[in-house]
């Protein structure tokens, strides 16, 4: 959107700037200064649409603390899940993707992403094994949205020793016990 007016206190931003801000969806909001980022003029406004979508799996990618080389599983394959997968890719990881619905396998795929649909004949964890060498997965960024624990479950059971799990989406929340005890596997939830 463009500036249409500022705030007491706003002092780095101007009256006609084009922003991006995470704000309410309506025709006018008003949002604090923090939530509020300048487009530059060579950005088209359908490529800054995407700007608080990225910004959302990358607060993920930032708990997540993935390093050159590691091997990531992105659980969920929505926008966010997507854009995780490039940002992740462009950070020198190897990744992988899981989803249950086929088409959204589809179109990742269509775009180069590495991914396994969830569906009845196919073994998530035989997969990732196989892709590490039976090393298990670094890190998993769970962007699904579902109201079973599965997710989890099965990050942790993929999962290498030591290995990092963070919740970006929303999905149920019971923990086994002994699938992150006997791999000490950390968990986070990010907002």
């Amino acid at each position: 959107g463009t500036i249409i007016e500022l705030g007491e206190g706003v002092k780095k931003l101007k009256i006609g700037q084009r922003v991006v801000s995470n704000g309410k969806h309506a025709e006018f909001v008003t949002v604090s200064e923090n939530l509020c980022a300048v487009v530059s003029e060579d950005i088209k406004d359908s490529q800054a649409v995407f700007t608080v979508l990225g910004s959302i799996g990358l607060q993920g990618i930032r708990l997540l603390k993935p390093t050159f080389g590691e091997t990531i599983l992105v659980s969920g394959l929505g926008i966010i899940g997507i854009l995780a997968y490039q940002i992740l890719k462009s950070n020198g990881c190897k990744v992988i993707a899981i989803d249950p619905d086929e088409s959204k396998c589809k179109i990742a795929e269509d775009l180069g992403i590495k991914c396994l649909n969830l569906n009845e004949n196919s073994d998530p964890e035989k997969w990732c094994q196989n892709f590490t060498n039976n090393i298990g997965i670094d890190g998993v960024l769970i962007t699904a949205s579902t109201k079973s624990s599965d997710p989890i479950d099965l990050a942790a059971k993929v999962s290498r020793i030591r290995g990092r799990i963070v919740l970006v989406g929303v999905t149920g929340l019971e923990i086994r016990r002994d699938l992150f005890y006997k791999k000490e596997l950390t968990f986070q939830v990010s907002c």
